[in-house]
């Protein structure tokens, strides 16, 4: 496709930057969607139908329009909008809110997007049959809402619905780009002050106004807008997956949400909607920025699936034969042409062509691209384009790959090594090319091998070179990398050990050589390994030298790293602790050793935690090894505090706690501690669980225990029992005492005690007798025949009856303990009168045997 754009309409455009878009309704439905929006030979569209405010006798809102020179991002296309038409070109100097509320709503429109209750629908409406996989059209959106206010919080509604005839699917296509948010105002926005912060930006053109409250927000004087809309978003693709050859209809539709206030208009660009659209860019040519060298690959790309048409290459209107492929590449200047053949529908060709136009590279010649040079002249480099004037071509030299700045003349003067390069460059054509220069650097001198001196007598270095003339030789001289001043000579005279080092040079090239001279340090001392003592006598260490004799030898002491002032001999009396060293010197020559002196270690052992009653006779020992105990001395303590007047190895002990001992033999010492606790192990049992009981009768209770020799006290509720000494207690609870009772028993053994308890339950009816009476009136007082205490003692009752005076069984309970209150098995209310008890018990009663049958009186009437 030809898009060759000429200077003047260049100059035409930048002087009509402030015009304004123009409106054309004069064309039919089919004629918009056929002659502006698709523009293709090889669109299968039909049924083509428009709504707008015209159908209801209001304003029309749906047109061509063209950009008519203006700023406006289309060329020229198809408006639709929810107000008038005519009211779009701008400048933006009116608020406009056209269209009636008898002008109606869209309900396909609702059922796709967010909007309700809308009103001013203007759409557009066709089928086709797409002949690519995808297909796409450009959109800008333009809305009086953008105002720095209601784009917070309102927006009218647009959008793409295409619906699948064949399979029935329905997808939007006019959403926020990788989503499928239907676009509206309130969600394409910059930060509006407080009110709401920035939704998509990106997506958002500008404002057709001034002054805005957002800085950041781009903007234009309404003046200067080509339409008449607050803002606008930049130009947005909508993109639908499409079968090819199925039948699809799409409906563009915009609408103003719930009032008719704030018009909308959606922008289509001309040309845009492709279905199947060949489009191979623009021509290049040599004046062009983006024409390539002679060689460089151009890719020509249709951008259809070769699974979808056949394609055939022409170069200067000849086929290409071969190739057949949707791509091509091209590195030859000529004109090229595609004829795409669909295979959908009815075969239609789609064709584009293009001119492309490739320069010759720039041509120059750098000589030999390696060389070598001292440089006592400078080496030109010339790289003078030989096929182009001097005025198109440009230079840019670099040295190891690096620009050197201001050289941009076609020649350079080389003056050291390097790589040198030139960059020779007509238009976006560049020809690089380079040498590279180094220095032979033979200058020939040895300072010889590495050596070791005590330097008695200074040593000399000789730099002085075989192969070259003394008089154009310069040195320079260094120790340990540090260049020495003033040393300048072919010779050097070494006093000290070191790294040297001398660089020679002649002219631009330069040797370098060095030797190591050191220390023979090989004097030989040795203190020993390192010793631990408690000083009972001072250590002696000897730095003595075995291969030197000690009067040619000095010597430095250290303890822990400080000088011991005054010890200058061979041999060092030590009688602390303490990390020490010796420096020994002859010449220039030293030697150093160290050894750790440390306090000696000894063991004192106070055995293993233990419990005690301090029943019999106790003690603690403080065991001690790995060193004489001759001389120890003792300090113990109890729970941290010292023991006055204890300072044997024995400690009798009478109390619990933690005990520990410190022992100090010479300038050695070492701790133990031991925990002494009362035995735990001590305990005491009441072989009887809780129990209950009538009064005035005897029982008895027995402690064990499995300490020997412990003495037993026997407990009333916390009260001593006078005399209850032994492990059995025998008592009786009489009727008038509490209906519970606490004994316990507690056993003593040294210092160690241990105690047991258990409850003991007088039973409701005090004197464990049947009754042969109740009055169930629920006073509280007689109200239930409770027999508990018959049913412990006898094992429990195997079963219970009551019979009336005529001899009828009126209740009947198995395991019975106090369930009868005067009523029947039904739980009716027995009358008051005399009734018969009968009960079986589970083993002998001691009382009653194992049967009971007497006379109850039950009595209604008592208060």
């Amino acid at each position: 496709m030809k898009k060759n754009i000429s200077l003047f309409v260049t100059l035409l455009v930048a002087c009509a930057s402030f015009a304004q878009i123009t409106i054309d309704e004069t064309l039919t439905t089919q004629q918009l969607v056929e002659d502006i929006l698709i523009n293709s030979p090889c669109a299968e569209v039909s049924n083509f139908n428009a709504l707008t405010g015209t159908d209801f006798g209001d304003v029309n809102g749906i047109a061509a329009f063209d950009a008519n020179g203006s700023t406006f991002p289309f060329q020229s296309g198809i408006i639709l909008t929810s107000g008038s038409v005519q009211s779009a070109p701008g400048p933006n100097n009116t608020l406009h809110s056209d269209g009636f509320t008898t002008w109606p709503g869209d309900a396909d429109l609702e059922a796709n997007t967010t909007a309700t209750n809308t009103n001013n629908a203007s759409f557009i409406e066709f089928d086709f049959v797409p002949f690519l996989e995808e297909i796409s059209f450009n959109f800008i959106m333009a809305s009086e809402e953008y105002n720095q206010n209601f784009e917070c919080t309102f927006s009218d509604a647009f959008a793409f619905i295409l619906t699948d005839q064949v399979t029935g699917v329905v997808q939007n296509l006019a959403v926020l780009p990788g989503t499928t948010i239907p676009i509206e105002v309130t969600n394409i926005r910059y930060a509006v002050g407080s009110q709401c912060g920035a939704v998509n930006e990106e997506f958002f053109g500008q404002y057709n106004f001034q002054p805005i409250t957002n800085p950041n927000a781009p903007s234009i004087p309404a003046a200067d807008s080509p339409i008449d809309y607050n803002g606008q978003t930049v130009s947005l693709t909508a993109v639908g997956d499409v079968i090819p050859g199925n039948d699809y209809t799409i409906k563009l539709v915009v609408a103003d949400e719930t009032d008719t206030a704030f018009d909308i208009a959606v922008f289509l660009e001309a040309g845009s909607f492709n279905l199947g659209n060949i489009d191979l860019g623009n021509d290049i040519l040599l004046g062009d920025p983006a024409a390539q060298c002679e060689g460089d690959v151009i890719l020509l790309d249709t951008m259809v699936d070769p699974s979808e048409a056949t394609f055939k290459w022409f170069f200067n209107g000849t086929e290409i034969m071969g190739e057949t492929d949707p791509t091509l590449e091209v590195s030859t200047t000529g004109v090229y042409r595609v004829e795409v053949t669909y295979s959908q529908g009815t075969g239609c060709v789609g064709t584009d062509e293009i001119t492309l136009e490739f320069l010759d590279p720039p041509n120059y010649n750098l000589g030999v691209s390696s060389q070598s040079s001292c440089f006592i002249t400078p080496v030109t480099l010339d790289a003078t384009v030989i096929n182009y004037p001097p005025a198109v071509v440009s230079y840019e030299w670099f040295m190891d790959g690096v620009t050197i700045p201001g050289e941009t003349n076609a020649t350079y003067d080389v003056i050291a090594p390097g790589f040198y390069e030139v960059e020779a460059t007509v238009q976006s054509c560049v020809t690089r090319d380079g040498v590279t220069f180094t220095s032979p650097n033979d200058i020939d001198f040895d300072l010889g091998p590495d050596d070791d001196d005590c330097f008695i007598m200074d040593r000399t270095l000789d730099a002085t070179p075989t192969n070259y003339n003394l008089a154009d030789t310069s040195f320079q001289w260094s120790l340990d990398g540090v260049v020495l001043a003033g040393e300048t000579n072919a010779t050097l005279m070494a006093s000290a050990p070191g790294l040297y080092e001398v660089t020679v040079t002649v002219g631009a090239c330069e040797n370098t050589d060095s030797i190591t001279l050191s220390l023979t340090n090989d004097i030989d001392i040795e203190l020993g390994e390192d010793i631990s003592s408690c000083f009972i006598s001072p250590v002696i260490l000897d730095a003595t030298p075995s291969n030197y004799n000690v009067t040619s030898a000095t010597f430095e002491w250290t303890k822990d790293g400080a000088v011991l002032a005054g010890e200058t001999n061979a041999t060092l009396n030590v009688s602390e602790i303490g990390l020490y060293a010796v420096t020994v010197t002859v010449g220039s020559c030293e030697a150093t050793d160290s050894v750790a002196i440390s306090l000696g270690g000894f063991d004192v052992n106070l055995g293993e935690d233990f419990e005690t009653c301090f029943e019999n006779n106790a003690s603690l020992t403080a065991e001690i090894s790995g060193i004489d105990a001759t001389s120890a001395t003792y300090q113990w303590f109890l729970n941290g505090s010292e023991i006055v007047n204890q300072i044997d190895a024995i400690l009798p002990i009478s109390e619990e706690g933690e005990y520990s001992v410190t022992v100090n033999i010479g300038s050695c010492s070492a701790t133990d501690n031991i925990n002494v606790a009362l035995r735990t192990d001590v305990s005491v049992t009441i072989i009887e669980d809780d129990f209950k009981t009538c009064p005035d009768e005897t029982n008895i209770l027995t402690a064990t225990t499995d300490n020997e020799n412990a003495a037993f006290q026997w407990f009333k509720n916390g009260e001593a029992i006078p005399d209850a000494t032994a492990n059995v207690l025998e008592f009786v609870l009489t009727e008038d005492e509490g209906l519970v009772q606490n004994f316990s028993v507690v056993i003593t053994t040294g210092d160690c005690t241990a105690e047991d308890d258990i409850i003991i339950e007088l039973y409701d009816i005090g004197n464990c007798t049947v009754s042969q009476g109740i009055s169930p009136n629920a006073d509280g007082f007689n109200d239930i025949l409770d027999l508990e205490f018959l049913s412990d003692r006898a094992g429990g009752i195997n079963d219970f009856k009551v019979y009336n005076r005529h001899g009828l069984l009126v209740y009947e309970q198995v395991n019975y303990i106090k369930e009868w209150f005067g009523q029947t098995d039904a739980g009716d209310e027995l009358p008051t009168g005399t009734y018969y008890l009968v009960m079986t018990f589970n083993s002998e009663d001691p009382i009653y045997g194992s049967q009971y049958a007497n006379w109850i009186y039950l009595n209604r009437d008592a208060n």
